[in-house]
């Protein structure tokens, strides 16, 4: 409690900044005041520090996880919407994905932008198999989080690319994203491309030959 109040790094750092009339000076409150506006800084505190309580902070090392045990059957529940929804960018459609290999799940439960994702995939995957092994799409459905680098704001890509040659396995993070929300989620596009550039990103896993890769959203644009 001492080091909390008294130490720079917490509350020993802390200057209150007070906006007072012309005719009036810091000297002029009375005690009573001072102490309701050390109460009011105070619980402005306690707000904050909840609403950040244990919050990890991500870091470069990734920890390996088995995709076999991530990868499991799901239902996913919606309602059928009318031509009068306001944003048809978002409706479900159930997209047939069996004679598609190279995507995990029989179905694809996407919106159109998803769709048009995928068909992008789809057009391209001759190309990738060309170089890779192994080419396979995940849908990932609240399995994989990511943390930003030095921060607290987390997500989950839509999908995973996971890419295999002789020599090494990559897995790409992807993320369709509409127009709508291009500038608010920049932080993440911004993440993801790191993970290309940054020279001290670490992997723990099996295998050491495992590359991580983020690309730009695809949205409405690239179509």
């Amino acid at each position: 409690m001492k080091e909390f109040i008294e130490k720079p790094n917490f509350l020993g750092g802390v200057t209150i900044k007070v906006s007072l009339p012309y005719s009036l000076s810091i000297d002029n409150l009375s005690p009573n005041e001072h102490l309701k506006m050390a109460e009011q800084f105070l619980s402005y505190a306690e707000k904050n520090i909840r609403n950040n309580y244990m919050k990890e902070k991500g870091t470069p090392i990734f920890e390996g996880i088995s995709m076999s045990e991530q990868i499991q059957d799901y239902v996913l529940v919606f309602n059928k919407i009318t031509s009068r929804a306001n944003n048809i960018e978002e409706v479900k459609n159930v997209k047939d994905m069996r004679k598609h290999p190279w995507y995990i799940y029989d179905k694809a439960i996407v919106n159109r932008l998803e769709e048009d994702f995928i068909d992008f995939i789809n057009n391209y995957v001759e190309e990738l198999k060309k170089k890779y092994n192994e080419v396979y799409l995940i849908r990932n459905e609240k399995k994989v989080r990511l943390v930003e680098i030095d921060g607290t704001r987390g997500f989950m890509p839509d999908f995973l690319l996971y890419l295999r040659d002789i020599g090494c396995t990559y897995q790409v993070f992807l993320e369709p994203k509409g127009p709508h929300l291009l500038e608010q989620d920049r932080w993440k596009e911004d993440f993801l491309l790191s993970l290309t550039s940054r020279s001290d990103i670490e992997i723990l896993a099996e295998d050491e030959n495992v590359r991580l890769l983020g690309i730009k959203f695809y949205s409405s644009d690239c179509r």
